[in-house]
């Protein structure tokens, strides 16, 4: 009878969506097409932007229902749209639910453009208009499969081969056991099972068997004839000793399996010992350098340590930093952390289940890493108080310490993939891949916290940002971390009588400062992110709370 397995078969299906959209885009001049005396042309990409749309047979679509008839005749919107948009539905009841939905072969219609400021080659602005596209996702089926039956190719072969009790004659002898070879009906051959033979014995054992011949015939000398002359007293010790002799020699088979176990199991356990010792030797070798060598020279500018603290019962890891403010004074500072403190600000980071999609999650990552390391950089903060007591450093001008020693601080970029430039669109990342520039791949988020910041050395603007807004709000000064998906950059504000470039939040003007580029002053930033009104609020101080 056919045999049958049941098996999952999958079916792509479509929900079909339309409704409302609004978001933000930005230009870029093209050269190519614009004539500048009549009218210009720029490239669009949108950056940002929502879907609103009221769930009902129109604008929520089965598969088979298929595209609205209003976007069939429309092509897919050739600029750019973000891969994830957030989708709000309203049902007929007035619920609102939001979600996060990748739309395919998305189109726009009746789409227009606002709110347009020109700031030299580009343009931002707002756009909206009617959005469709569809939801992929799949339904499964269970199928029944006949099981069709592998046919053998020897299979005539192995039907008329059956094993006989036929002799060939050939047999082969291994110490006590023996075995025969026989034929099979076609009168091929095959070799019996090992079978053990009583009244043959390893010849391996002929001593033994010759010593306890011997020792029969001197139980017979020594025990009959003394025991004629001197009595049962003198003989009884002399018989145990030989009762003893010939008993160890009826054992001696068992005697010797013994002695090979053992020599066995002593081999290897010394293999096992052997092998641990190596890899203690190992280990030893990779912790060892960074506690006998003290002083690890990375640049002039620094010298690192890691070495066993007695009293706080811990490794400390330490680097020595020389850096000047911007009036050119000079600076020397140890910034330590403990490596207790590092493993598990690094384990936090990584055992975050936040997912990274909007600006709302990155803010609540941030915000969890800050909240965990604000207390763990204590020996930070007594290096910067025993320095701002030295120095005798007023508010304004401790803060310009702080700030000038991170930007000091050599740059890496901090990658959640691999630090291969083909992988990236980014000018800048491809550019400074491409260059050989310093890299570390594979971290979560693309971020290191502030504890592995300081313990690390390695860090790029949102790594930087996160440890100086630490910093400066535990030494309560009003101080912003603002970030920028369209600038892809991340700075401080801070609330201090600088002169320059600031942003207003809740009616307080903070001044924008840099953290990547050595010696940038408070209010100065570049030109072409300038715009504060793409720049968003990921923590603020005193509240201690996320926008």
């Amino acid at each position: 009878m056919p045999k049958y397995e049941t098996i999952e078969n999958h079916i792509e299906r479509r929900t079909y969506i339309q409704g409302k959209f609004k978001g933000k885009f930005i230009g870029y001049f093209d050269p190519r097409k614009s004539d500048t005396k009549h009218e210009n042309f720029y490239d669009l990409e949108v950056i940002s932007g929502e879907i609103s749309t009221i769930k009902n047979e129109n604008n929520v679509r089965h598969w088979k229902t298929g595209e609205p008839e209003a976007f069939q005749n429309i092509d897919n919107f050739l600029t750019k749209l973000p891969d994830s948009l957030p989708l709000e539905i309203t049902d007929e009841k007035e619920n609102t639910k939001i979600y996060n939905v990748n739309l395919n072969d998305k189109k726009l219609s009746d789409y227009t453009l606002s709110n347009q400021v020109y700031d030299g080659n580009k343009v931002f602005g707002d756009i909206s208009g009617n959005i469709s596209g569809y939801l992929k996702h799949y339904d499964t089926e269970y199928i029944r499969v006949e099981i069709k039956e592998k046919k053998s190719k020897k299979l005539g072969l192995v039907s008329n081969k059956i094993k006989t009790n036929k002799q060939t004659g050939n047999s082969q002898v291994d110490g006590n056991y023996k075995r025969w070879e026989y034929y099979y009906s076609n009168r091929s051959t095959y070799w019996g099972s090992w079978i053990k033979q009583s009244g043959t014995k390893n010849s391996s054992f002929s001593f033994w068997e010759t010593l306890g011949l011997l020792i029969q015939i001197i139980i017979g000398a020594f025990f009959i004839i003394p025991l004629l002359i001197f009595g049962w007293k003198v003989i009884l010790p002399i018989a145990v000793l030989l009762g003893l002799i010939y008993l160890l020699s009826l054992l001696s088979n068992v005697i010797i399996s013994i002695f090979k176990w053992v020599f066995r199991i002593a081999g290897f356990t010394l293999l096992l010992l052997i092998g641990f010792g190596s890899i203690l030797l190992f280990t030893n070798i990779l912790k060892n350098p960074l506690t006998e060598k003290k002083n690890i020279v990375v640049n002039p500018k620094e010298v690192k340590k890691l070495e066993e603290n007695l009293v706080l019962g811990d490794s400390i890891i330490t680097h020595h930093r020389i850096w000047k403010d911007y009036d050119n004074n000079l600076y020397e500072a140890n910034l330590k952390t403990r490596f207790s403190d590092y493993n598990d600000a690094y384990q936090l980071r990584n055992n975050l289940l936040i997912p990274l999609n909007n600006t709302t999650q990155y803010n609540r990552i941030v915000s969890a890493i800050h909240n965990y390391d604000l207390s763990k950089l204590d020996l930070v903060y007594s290096t910067l108080d025993s320095l701002k007591i030295q120095k005798k450093l007023n508010r304004i001008d401790f803060a310009k310490v702080v700030v000038s020693l991170i930007q000091d601080i050599p740059y890496s970029l901090i990658l959640n993939d691999d630090c291969n430039a083909n992988l990236y669109n980014d000018n800048f990342i491809k550019e400074y891949l491409s260059n050989n520039g310093d890299c570390l791949g594979f971290t979560k988020y693309g971020l290191l916290s502030p504890v592995e910041f300081v313990s690390t050395l390695k860090g790029d603007c949102d790594t930087r940002t996160l440890l100086l807004f630490t910093i400066l709000n535990h030494y309560n000064y009003d101080v912003v971390m603002l970030s920028s998906e369209l600038y892809k950059h991340s700075i401080i504000g801070i609330n201090l009588p600088f002169n320059g470039i600031s942003k207003s939040i809740n009616g307080i003007n903070y001044i924008v400062w840099e953290t990547t580029n050595q010696g940038i002053p408070p209010g100065i930033i570049s030109r072409e992110i300038s715009d504060m009104r793409f720049w968003n609020v990921s923590l603020i101080s005193n509240k201690n709370l996320s926008l």
